[in-house]
């Protein structure tokens, strides 16, 4: 089981569903990540300090190849949603890959804040953003992301069946709808919907 609650997923919007969106909730406020916070951000996918401390050598490496020549972008670009005492309590941010395809990066929600429609609530300030030149948009998650998969499928997002690798990795969508068959609550599971690329394999 835990193979396949790692699968692989792509996903890819060619329109957004605006009636997903809400906004921002009293006592939140939205915001860029600051360069003194970029460790913050690094341990944000884990959810305690020594799966954070686990993966920091993959997180440094990860922000150096990806955003290591642009991070005046970064910093323009990584939002956090914070309480009323500042602390970024979530964040995502939109990213040209290759300076090429809009892609959602890092969406997360700290573990103790989960439930209060803040992963929502920043996916609307986000995708506010997108113009017409921004699709389609794509996003990679994995299939133990259930809960973040309903809600990119709330917002328009749809499984990629093909290429079978997308940007070095399996495209592994076929395993992965077993394990969200026996997680998601049925009409869940029933609103997953499918698309195949009309990019070449990245």
């Amino acid at each position: 089981m835990k193979q396949l609650e790692e699968s692989h997923i792509f996903m890819c919007c060619t329109k957004l569903r605006e009636q997903a969106f809400t906004p921002i909730p009293a006592g939140y406020r939205l915001r860029c990540c600051r360069p003194e916070e970029l460790l913050i951000w690094k341990d944000f996918p884990f959810d305690t300090p020594e799966q954070a401390e686990e993966h920091r050598p993959f997180m440094d490496a990860y922000f150096s190849q990806t955003y290591g020549e642009q991070q005046e972008l970064f910093y323009r670009s990584c939002l956090f949603l914070c309480d009323e005492q500042d602390r970024p309590l979530c964040t995502g941010f939109l990213w040209k890959n290759y300076g090429k395809y809009t892609t959602l990066h890092w969406l997360k929600t700290k573990k103790e804040a989960e439930g209060r429609g803040l992963g929502r609530a920043l996916l609307s300030a986000i995708f506010r953003q997108v113009g017409a030149k921004d699709y389609p948009l794509y996003l990679h998650t994995h299939a133990g992301c259930e809960r973040a998969m309903h809600l990119y499928t709330d917002f328009g997002f749809r499984i990629l069946t093909e290429p079978e690798q997308i940007d070095g990795r399996p495209n592994q969508w076929q395993q992965a709808l077993i394990y969200l068959q026996n997680k998601m609550p049925p009409a869940y599971f029933a609103a997953l919907e499918f698309t195949v690329s009309d990019e070449e394999s990245r």
